[in-house]
Protein backbone atom coordinates (compact mmCIF):
# COMPACT_ATOMS: atom_id res chain seq x y z
CA UNK A 1 0.00 0.00 0.00
CA UNK A 2 1.76 3.50 -1.22
CA UNK A 3 1.72 6.11 1.57
CA UNK A 4 -0.89 8.57 1.30
CA UNK A 5 0.10 11.85 2.68
CA UNK A 6 -2.00 15.18 2.79
CA UNK A 7 -2.62 17.91 5.78
CA UNK A 8 -6.20 19.15 6.55
CA UNK A 9 -7.11 22.32 8.80
CA UNK A 10 -10.77 22.58 9.76
CA UNK A 11 -12.05 25.58 8.29
CA UNK A 12 -13.72 26.56 11.38
CA UNK A 13 -11.80 25.59 13.56
CA UNK A 14 -8.03 26.32 12.60
CA UNK A 15 -6.39 24.83 15.52
CA UNK A 16 -7.86 21.70 14.28
CA UNK A 17 -5.33 20.62 11.70
CA UNK A 18 -4.62 16.67 11.06
CA UNK A 19 -2.01 14.83 8.75
CA UNK A 20 -3.35 11.76 6.53
CA UNK A 21 -0.51 9.12 6.71
CA UNK A 22 -1.95 5.63 5.45
CA UNK A 23 1.55 4.31 5.31
CA UNK A 24 1.70 4.57 9.10
CA UNK A 25 -0.51 1.54 9.51
CA UNK A 26 1.91 -0.49 8.19
CA UNK A 27 4.88 0.02 11.18
CA UNK A 28 6.10 -2.97 13.28
CA UNK A 29 4.71 -2.84 16.74
CA UNK A 30 6.82 -4.64 19.08
CA UNK A 31 4.23 -3.73 21.79
CA UNK A 32 0.13 -5.60 22.38
CA UNK A 33 -2.11 -2.91 24.10
CA UNK A 34 -1.38 -5.25 26.97
CA UNK A 35 2.18 -3.95 27.41
CA UNK A 36 3.64 -7.39 26.39
CA UNK A 37 6.19 -7.84 23.56
CA UNK A 38 4.68 -8.95 19.99
CA UNK A 39 6.52 -12.34 19.67
CA UNK A 40 6.12 -12.18 16.13
CA UNK A 41 9.06 -8.96 15.82
CA UNK A 42 10.89 -9.83 19.48
CA UNK A 43 13.16 -11.42 17.48
CA UNK A 44 14.68 -8.74 15.46
CA UNK A 45 14.63 -5.44 16.37
CA UNK A 46 15.13 -3.12 13.13
CA UNK A 47 16.94 -0.36 15.85
CA UNK A 48 19.37 -2.69 17.13
CA UNK A 49 23.79 -3.41 16.68
CA UNK A 50 24.32 -5.16 13.69
CA UNK A 51 20.28 -4.70 12.26
CA UNK A 52 21.04 -1.16 10.26
CA UNK A 53 20.24 -2.11 6.85
CA UNK A 54 16.36 -2.63 8.51
CA UNK A 55 16.73 1.48 8.32
CA UNK A 56 17.32 3.81 6.00
CA UNK A 57 20.75 5.05 5.38
CA UNK A 58 21.50 7.02 8.65
CA UNK A 59 21.68 10.92 7.73
CA UNK A 60 24.10 11.48 11.02
CA UNK A 61 26.14 8.77 13.07
CA UNK A 62 27.47 9.83 16.34
CA UNK A 63 30.00 7.10 16.67
CA UNK A 64 31.99 5.85 19.65
CA UNK A 65 35.11 8.05 18.91
CA UNK A 66 32.85 11.02 19.44
CA UNK A 67 32.72 12.17 15.99
CA UNK A 68 30.10 12.73 13.63
CA UNK A 69 29.83 10.78 9.74
CA UNK A 70 26.48 9.50 7.89
CA UNK A 71 26.11 5.81 6.05
CA UNK A 72 25.56 5.42 2.56
CA UNK A 73 23.11 3.39 0.77
CA UNK A 74 25.63 0.78 0.26
CA UNK A 75 27.45 0.33 3.92
CA UNK A 76 26.71 1.15 7.17
CA UNK A 77 28.71 2.75 10.34
CA UNK A 78 29.46 0.58 13.01
CA UNK A 79 30.26 0.83 16.65
CA UNK A 80 27.75 3.61 16.96
CA UNK A 81 26.44 5.47 20.09
CA UNK A 82 22.98 7.67 18.34
CA UNK A 83 22.18 7.19 15.07
CA UNK A 84 19.84 9.46 13.39
CA UNK A 85 17.47 8.20 9.77
CA UNK A 86 14.77 9.17 7.68
CA UNK A 87 11.22 7.16 9.48
CA UNK A 88 10.78 4.55 7.00
CA UNK A 89 6.74 5.29 7.53
CA UNK A 90 6.69 9.26 7.56
CA UNK A 91 4.06 11.82 8.31
CA UNK A 92 5.71 13.77 6.26
CA UNK A 93 7.31 13.94 3.00
CA UNK A 94 10.65 14.91 1.50
CA UNK A 95 9.28 15.90 -1.86
CA UNK A 96 6.88 19.37 -2.56
CA UNK A 97 3.39 18.36 -2.58
CA UNK A 98 0.34 20.32 -3.55
CA UNK A 99 -0.76 22.99 -1.00
CA UNK A 100 -4.07 22.39 1.05
CA UNK A 101 -4.87 25.93 2.48
CA UNK A 102 -1.64 27.50 3.64
CA UNK A 103 -0.03 24.54 4.75
CA UNK A 104 2.05 21.60 2.58
CA UNK A 105 2.97 18.13 3.51
CA UNK A 106 6.84 18.65 2.95
CA UNK A 107 9.16 18.15 5.57
CA UNK A 108 11.26 15.92 7.66
CA UNK A 109 10.04 12.91 9.78
CA UNK A 110 13.26 11.41 11.40
CA UNK A 111 13.93 8.81 13.98
CA UNK A 112 16.68 9.71 16.57
CA UNK A 113 17.92 6.14 17.51
CA UNK A 114 19.49 7.15 21.92
CA UNK A 115 21.57 4.12 22.26
CA UNK A 116 23.21 0.77 21.12
CA UNK A 117 21.09 -0.51 24.39
CA UNK A 118 17.65 -1.70 23.50
CA UNK A 119 16.14 -1.94 27.27
CA UNK A 120 15.05 1.72 28.12
CA UNK A 121 16.03 1.03 31.90
CA UNK A 122 19.19 -0.09 30.88
CA UNK A 123 19.38 3.17 29.11
CA UNK A 124 18.15 5.54 31.91
CA UNK A 125 20.59 4.45 33.94
CA UNK A 126 23.24 5.61 31.29
CA UNK A 127 23.48 9.40 31.32
CA UNK A 128 26.73 9.51 29.26
CA UNK A 129 24.31 7.81 26.32
CA UNK A 130 21.50 10.17 27.02
CA UNK A 131 23.81 13.18 26.93
CA UNK A 132 25.56 11.93 23.34
CA UNK A 133 21.97 11.52 22.00
CA UNK A 134 21.51 15.17 23.27
CA UNK A 135 24.56 15.94 21.29
CA UNK A 136 23.32 14.46 18.02
CA UNK A 137 19.96 16.07 18.48
CA UNK A 138 21.43 19.10 19.01
CA UNK A 139 23.59 19.15 16.27
CA UNK A 140 20.50 17.66 13.73
CA UNK A 141 18.20 20.24 14.78
CA UNK A 142 20.94 23.29 13.61
CA UNK A 143 21.02 21.18 10.03
CA UNK A 144 17.25 21.10 9.33
CA UNK A 145 16.66 24.54 10.33
CA UNK A 146 19.16 25.67 7.27
CA UNK A 147 16.65 24.51 5.37
CA UNK A 148 14.52 27.92 4.30
CA UNK A 149 11.31 26.07 3.98
CA UNK A 150 11.55 24.97 7.79
CA UNK A 151 9.13 27.24 10.11
CA UNK A 152 9.23 24.56 13.21
CA UNK A 153 11.24 21.31 14.77
CA UNK A 154 9.11 19.29 17.39
CA UNK A 155 10.67 16.82 18.91
CA UNK A 156 8.29 13.71 20.37
CA UNK A 157 8.93 10.66 22.51
CA UNK A 158 6.86 7.71 22.95
CA UNK A 159 7.93 5.50 25.46
CA UNK A 160 4.78 2.45 25.84
CA UNK A 161 1.91 0.84 23.64
CA UNK A 162 -0.50 3.84 25.11
CA UNK A 163 1.91 6.55 24.18
CA UNK A 164 2.22 5.50 20.43
CA UNK A 165 5.13 3.52 20.34
CA UNK A 166 5.81 0.73 18.31
CA UNK A 167 9.11 -0.30 19.05
CA UNK A 168 10.68 -0.68 22.49
CA UNK A 169 14.15 0.79 21.77
CA UNK A 170 14.32 4.00 22.68
CA UNK A 171 13.89 6.22 20.10
CA UNK A 172 12.75 10.03 19.71
CA UNK A 173 10.97 11.25 16.71
CA UNK A 174 11.62 14.77 14.91
CA UNK A 175 9.05 16.49 13.24
CA UNK A 176 10.11 19.46 10.99
CA UNK A 177 7.16 21.32 9.38
CA UNK A 178 6.32 24.66 6.84
CA UNK A 179 4.13 25.76 9.27
CA UNK A 180 3.74 26.47 13.12
CA UNK A 181 1.48 23.71 14.99
CA UNK A 182 -1.37 24.88 16.94
CA UNK A 183 0.02 24.45 19.94
CA UNK A 184 3.31 26.22 19.76
CA UNK A 185 1.14 29.61 18.94
CA UNK A 186 -0.91 29.21 21.89
CA UNK A 187 2.05 29.71 23.60
CA UNK A 188 3.21 32.35 22.04
CA UNK A 189 0.47 33.90 22.22
CA UNK A 190 0.68 33.23 26.27
CA UNK A 191 4.18 34.32 26.52
CA UNK A 192 3.02 37.34 25.06
CA UNK A 193 0.11 38.21 27.00
CA UNK A 194 2.01 37.32 29.83
CA UNK A 195 5.32 39.66 29.47
CA UNK A 196 3.01 42.38 27.89
CA UNK A 197 0.95 42.46 32.28
CA UNK A 198 4.25 41.77 34.01
CA UNK A 199 7.23 42.23 32.17
CA UNK A 200 9.07 39.28 32.57
CA UNK A 201 9.14 35.79 30.87
CA UNK A 202 6.62 33.69 32.70
CA UNK A 203 8.96 30.10 32.79
CA UNK A 204 11.91 33.00 33.98
CA UNK A 205 9.70 33.47 36.85
CA UNK A 206 8.79 29.44 37.70
CA UNK A 207 12.53 28.58 37.29
CA UNK A 208 13.67 31.39 39.60
CA UNK A 209 11.27 31.35 42.31
CA UNK A 210 11.06 27.91 44.55
CA UNK A 211 7.08 26.50 44.94
CA UNK A 212 5.61 23.70 46.34
CA UNK A 213 5.73 22.08 42.81
CA UNK A 214 9.55 22.51 42.76
CA UNK A 215 10.71 18.95 42.00
CA UNK A 216 14.02 19.07 41.33
CA UNK A 217 16.28 21.92 41.51
CA UNK A 218 20.14 22.08 39.59
CA UNK A 219 22.66 24.40 37.91
CA UNK A 220 20.59 24.54 34.70
CA UNK A 221 17.11 23.52 35.15
CA UNK A 222 14.07 23.75 37.08
CA UNK A 223 11.62 20.90 37.27
CA UNK A 224 8.00 21.99 38.47
CA UNK A 225 4.83 19.59 38.68
CA UNK A 226 2.36 21.28 35.73
CA UNK A 227 0.20 23.79 37.60
CA UNK A 228 -2.95 23.29 35.47
CA UNK A 229 -2.00 19.37 34.46
CA UNK A 230 -3.30 17.18 32.26
CA UNK A 231 -2.02 13.89 33.26
CA UNK A 232 -1.35 13.24 37.07
CA UNK A 233 2.51 13.76 37.77
CA UNK A 234 2.64 15.86 34.52
CA UNK A 235 5.92 18.03 34.64
CA UNK A 236 7.63 20.68 32.97
CA UNK A 237 12.03 21.07 32.47
CA UNK A 238 12.68 24.96 32.11
CA UNK A 239 15.94 25.95 31.69
CA UNK A 240 17.12 28.64 33.61
CA UNK A 241 19.19 30.47 30.97
CA UNK A 242 16.21 32.52 28.53
CA UNK A 243 16.84 30.90 24.88
CA UNK A 244 14.51 30.48 22.22
CA UNK A 245 15.96 26.75 21.20
CA UNK A 246 17.92 23.80 22.76
CA UNK A 247 20.14 24.89 19.79
CA UNK A 248 21.69 27.39 21.99
CA UNK A 249 22.65 25.18 25.02
CA UNK A 250 26.12 24.80 25.61
CA UNK A 251 27.75 21.33 26.21
CA UNK A 252 27.62 21.44 29.75
CA UNK A 253 23.92 22.26 29.98
CA UNK A 254 23.01 19.50 27.73
CA UNK A 255 25.27 17.01 30.27
CA UNK A 256 22.77 18.53 33.13
CA UNK A 257 20.12 17.92 30.93
CA UNK A 258 20.98 14.45 30.48
CA UNK A 259 21.20 13.81 34.44
CA UNK A 260 17.63 16.05 34.81
CA UNK A 261 15.78 13.67 32.17
CA UNK A 262 17.05 10.42 32.91
CA UNK A 263 16.71 10.54 36.74
CA UNK A 264 13.07 12.57 36.65
CA UNK A 265 11.78 9.53 34.48
CA UNK A 266 13.43 6.78 36.70
CA UNK A 267 12.03 8.53 39.55
CA UNK A 268 8.37 8.28 38.12
CA UNK A 269 8.86 4.42 37.18
CA UNK A 270 10.17 3.53 40.77
CA UNK A 271 6.73 5.72 42.08
CA UNK A 272 4.29 4.54 39.41
CA UNK A 273 5.87 1.37 37.86
CA UNK A 274 6.33 0.74 34.38
CA UNK A 275 4.16 3.42 33.31
CA UNK A 276 3.83 4.48 29.34
CA UNK A 277 4.60 8.27 29.05
CA UNK A 278 5.30 10.69 26.33
CA UNK A 279 7.86 13.85 26.54
CA UNK A 280 8.29 16.77 23.62
CA UNK A 281 10.67 19.60 23.30
CA UNK A 282 8.95 22.95 22.97
CA UNK A 283 11.29 25.14 20.88
CA UNK A 284 10.44 28.75 19.01
CA UNK A 285 9.96 28.85 15.56
CA UNK A 286 12.23 30.26 13.12
CA UNK A 287 10.97 33.68 12.93
CA UNK A 288 9.86 34.03 16.69
CA UNK A 289 11.36 36.51 18.92
CA UNK A 290 13.72 36.43 22.25
CA UNK A 291 10.17 36.43 24.29
CA UNK A 292 9.92 32.34 23.54
CA UNK A 293 11.53 30.11 26.32
CA UNK A 294 12.28 26.42 25.59
CA UNK A 295 11.16 24.09 27.65
CA UNK A 296 10.07 19.93 27.95
CA UNK A 297 7.01 19.08 29.16
CA UNK A 298 6.59 15.16 30.50
CA UNK A 299 3.27 13.58 30.69
CA UNK A 300 2.78 10.20 32.24
CA UNK A 301 -0.02 8.35 31.09
CA UNK A 302 -2.35 7.38 33.88
CA UNK A 303 -5.30 8.76 34.04
CA UNK A 304 -7.91 8.02 31.04
CA UNK A 305 -9.92 11.01 28.86
CA UNK A 306 -13.21 10.31 28.65
CA UNK A 307 -15.94 12.61 26.50
CA UNK A 308 -15.70 15.54 28.73
CA UNK A 309 -11.93 16.24 28.50
CA UNK A 310 -12.56 15.23 24.85
CA UNK A 311 -15.19 17.55 24.22
CA UNK A 312 -14.08 20.43 26.55
CA UNK A 313 -10.35 20.64 26.62
CA UNK A 314 -11.04 20.47 30.46
CA UNK A 315 -8.93 17.71 32.05
CA UNK A 316 -10.00 15.91 35.23
CA UNK A 317 -6.99 14.11 37.10
CA UNK A 318 -7.01 12.72 40.29
CA UNK A 319 -3.51 13.89 42.27
CA UNK A 320 -3.09 17.43 43.50
CA UNK A 321 0.43 18.42 41.93
CA UNK A 322 1.84 19.26 44.81
CA UNK A 323 1.45 15.75 46.53
CA UNK A 324 3.02 15.24 43.42
CA UNK A 325 5.73 17.26 43.63
CA UNK A 326 6.31 16.35 47.11
CA UNK A 327 6.93 12.41 46.54
CA UNK A 328 9.27 12.86 43.44
CA UNK A 329 11.21 15.41 45.59
CA UNK A 330 11.43 12.63 48.38
CA UNK A 331 12.32 9.85 46.21
CA UNK A 332 14.82 12.50 44.19
CA UNK A 333 16.29 13.12 47.42
CA UNK A 334 17.53 9.61 48.57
Amino acid sequence: MSNSLEIRVCRYEVGRVSIIATGRKLRPKQYRMNKEVDTSTKARCPFCPGNEYDTPPAILVLTKEIKFTKDDENSRVKDWLVRIFPNKYPALSREPKAERGEFTIYGYHEVIVESPLHDENEYLKRLDHMYYMLLALRKRIKEIFDDPNIENILVIKNSGARAGASIRHPHLQLFANTFIPPNIINEIKGFEEYMSKFGECPLCNISMNRSPRTILDTRYFRVEARYAPRQSYELIIIPKIHRESLLKASDEELKDLAWVLGNVIRALKNLLGEIDYNYWIHMAPKNVGKEYHWHIELQPLIETWGGYEKGSGVYIVTVKPEDAASKLRELLAT
